[in-house]
């Protein structure tokens, strides 16, 4: 993966007064990518466009430098990511162009000539790119299906400005930096924005699927794709044909995110997805996979046994590393620079460390398990979905809702009587048939981080509601699916693409230019799995059925039978204990607090006391508070005040003539 950056910019300038004008900014923004793409970085100006490019070289090495042009039109490409299946599409387009590299980049080009922008459709890759089109005068921009490369924009005076993270607006001076109140107030329930919103004020994000065309002064987007999860389930399918089925495709996915010119590792969690894919890897690579695993010293979230027991099972060349809470902190400040958005768990600041060990032992890409929930209804989510609809058929009961006891035997809750998880899980209960009825606890819950919001900002966001911003998102015809796909739908639409893919997927492995490959987010395993009937992707409360079935030939029962294991990581030590680093004293401060103005100074104060107190345990409302408070002060410090992008970084980029 790759940093992509550009702008249009006046036609008929010559070319001395477009470097002159423009050539700076342009390489300011590029450089402020470098991270994104260490091995080059390399700006072009073009009659009404500039294109900027920090190269992360995976595929050709030696030929695939950007921004590539094609000689014959002048159609211009900036690209960030991977076309898994560009060898197939090649051979297709080899007679209709003549190829120069061996490149995927070059691969989008030829397409582009051929079939227009429809060419997308053709795509099996993760991608966000910038399409420049001198004959029409268009410039395109394009994201892939599911959302798991960024792509931000913003509007100019000149038309519109462009780049993989909301850094090289800023660094390109087309925006002052400045929080969007009601992006913040989203994140803080929502956990990530509605696109097009971010948490920067004029900074928008294109959404996953979606295609932007700049023409005539013009910008508009659309989707292209959007996973259909309505559709009718495919009559008299049998297990043994679906599960075969599902192999077949999985394996194919795995088998295209190993292509590469450099080695392809694997994160390994200890969970099913990461140790289903690092055995399929294994097999594939004939025995040179190299896995890599985060463990804490906290018991509560270390999964090392499980981890170690794969590693051995499969020969693989394991790496891990030890986290606690002490460096939890110390990393919070790096991972706010990365994400560039507001977080309410810790769970990034592992993986940021963990692609730092990945980059320390020469590795580039790593494949990684993120999708298999979302599509195969693997989430307590979803179970807790099914377990409130039966409720909600007789909301008096009080023997419907004890099932979530054995969802959820770990949460305090569990243990002390029915009144409790009541309380909890039944918002929504007269409802269940609402667009919103499967994640209204959830956005209760966090909800309640708004109560620590100042008075002030409280105001600037009053008119934003966030849930009914994400369910006015829904397409219409969303509203009219069964109960766990609009649930599937929902998360994919949130948590998926706003934070996983996002904040803890992305950023965290591009902070350390590492790629990540993602083989349950293939499209054509995503539209299987929307056809399968449901009992084989949740039986009663049994989930990912039919997933399991399959990983059986690769996966020990130990790892196929052990309870679902969420991914989290210890956060109220890591900034109230007595290990916190010096920075979480000023930044958790009542008179910080006070100068931000995001939050409540004298809440604050009172919420740290009480988490800072001796032996006092933090509930989950608690610490998603805490991270919110922290992790907006930091990108208030970090973000809206950036330093300048180092004059050294500047100088790296090479400006191309046309």
């Amino acid at each position: 993966m790759c940093g992509i950056a550009g702008f249009t910019l006046p036609f008929g300038l010559a070319a001395e007064e477009r470097r002159a004008r423009f050539g700076g900014r342009l390489r300011r923004m590029a450089a402020s990518l470098r991270h994104r793409g260490p091995d080059a970085q390399t700006g072009l100006l073009l009659d009404g466009v500039a294109l900027g490019h920090a190269r992360l070289s995976i595929v050709d090495i030696a030929g695939g430098a950007q921004p590539m042009r094609d000689p014959a039109t002048g159609v211009t490409i900036v690209f960030n990511g991977e076309i898994f299946n560009y060898l197939e599409l090649r051979e297709q387009l080899g007679s209709g162009y003549r190829f120069r590299t061996r490149s995927d980049t070059e691969v989008i080009l030829a397409s582009y000539l051929q079939r227009g922008i429809d060419c997308l459709l053709d795509f099996i890759g993760q991608f966000a790119f910038a399409l420049y089109d001198p004959r029409n005068r268009t410039l395109w921009l394009a994201r892939d299906r599911v959302g798991i490369l960024p792509l931000h924009y913003t509007e100019t005076e000149d038309g519109i400005a462009f780049a993989s993270e909301a850094r090289s607006l800023f660094a390109g001076e087309w925006r002052t930096p400045a929080l969007d109140a009601r992006g913040v107030k989203q994140t803080l329930q929502l956990w990530s924005p509605v696109a097009p919103r971010t948490a920067f004020e004029g900074v928008s994000q294109l959404a996953p699927g979606s295609v932007g065309r700049w023409s005539s002064g013009r910008f508009e987007s659309w989707r292209y794709w959007d996973a259909d999860l309505g559709v009718e389930p495919r009559a008299g399918l049998q297990a043994a044909r679906a599960e075969e089925e599902l192999g077949a495709l999985l394996e194919d996915a795995v088998r295209l995110r190993l292509r590469a010119d450099v080695p392809v590792a694997a994160y390994l969690s200890g969970g099913l997805d990461s140790s289903l894919l690092s055995a399929i890897a294994q097999s594939q690579l004939g025995g040179t996979l190299a896995t890599f695993s985060v463990g804490f010293d906290d018991r509560n979230f270390d999964e090392r046994a499980f981890q170690g027991e794969m590693a051995g099972r499969l020969a693989t060349r394991h790496h891990s590393v030890l986290i606690g809470s002490r460096e939890i902190g110390e990393l919070l400040p790096a991972v706010v620079r990365h994400a560039e958005q507001i977080l309410v768990r810790a769970a990034p600041a592992p993986l940021l460390r963990l692609s730092a060990l990945v980059r320390a032992c020469e590795t580039k890409v790593v494949l990684t398990g993120e999708g298999s929930d979302e599509i195969f209804l693997g989430y307590d989510l979803y179970r807790e979905t099914r377990v409130r609809q039966f409720w909600a058929r007789r909301p008096g009961s009080r023997m419907r809702p004890a099932l979530l006891r054995r969802l959820y035997p770990y949460l305090p809750m569990s243990q002390q009587g029915h009144e409790l998880l009541q309380q909890f899980f039944a918002v929504g209960l007269d409802d269940p048939q609402g667009a919103g009825f499967s994640h209204l606890p959830r956005w209760t819950a966090s909800g309640r981080i708004l109560r620590f919001l100042s008075s002030g900002f409280a105001e600037q966001a009053a008119g934003e509601d966030p849930v009914a911003s994400v369910l006015a998102s829904l397409p219409p015809r969303v509203r009219g699916w069964k109960p766990l796909a609009r649930a599937q739908y929902l998360e994919m639409q949130t948590l998926l693409a706003g934070y996983l893919l996002g904040a803890q997927g992305d950023r965290m492995l591009m902070g350390n230019s590492v790629e990540g490959r993602f083989p349950f987010l293939d499209h054509r395993l995503i539209e299987f799995a929307a056809a399968l009937p449901e009992r084989l992707k949740l039986r009663g409360l049994a989930e990912k059925w039919i997933l399991k079935r399959y990983a059986a030939r690769w996966v020990p029962e130990a790892i196929l039978g052990r309870p679902k294991y969420p991914y989290r990581a210890p956060i109220a030590p890591a900034l109230t204990g007595p290990e916190a680093p010096a920075w979480t004293r000023e930044v958790l401060s009542r008179e910080v607090a006070v100068k931000v103005g995001v939050f409540d100074g004298m809440k604050v104060e009172k919420l740290v006391a009480k988490l800072s107190a001796r032996g006092a345990a933090a509930s989950e409302a608690d610490s998603q508070a805490l991270t919110a408070i922290a992790t907006t002060q930091l990108l208030v410090e970090q973000i809206l005040s950036p330093p300048p992008v180092p004059q050294r970084d500047v100088d790296l980029v090479r400006l191309e003539a046309a």
